[in-house]
């Protein structure tokens, strides 16, 4: 299973999307760990996982004001 952590980049099945973990869940319909995740188009999704989700290396072109902002929160509290 993949892992995240809180201030991972992600990308969502289908490339279409670039996300920030933010915070680490527990699906509670069945018990799954998962996360929430802050999306470069203003989006909060809730228990995103290794399914709907994997890892990103994110390009300078592909930071937007958005992911900035929240990055920054996550960093810098």
């Amino acid at each position: 299973m993949t892992t995240f952590e809180i201030g991972d980049i992600v990308v969502s099945d289908g490339a279409r999307f670039i996300g920030i973990v933010i915070e680490e869940t527990v699906n509670g319909s069945e018990a799954r760990q998962s996360w929430r995740v802050f999306w470069n188009d203003g989006d909060t999704t809730h228990y995103e996982d290794g399914e709907s989700m994997s890892h990103h290396q994110i390009k300078p072109e592909q930071w937007t004001n958005r992911l900035i902002k929240k990055y920054m929160d996550i960093i810098c509290p």
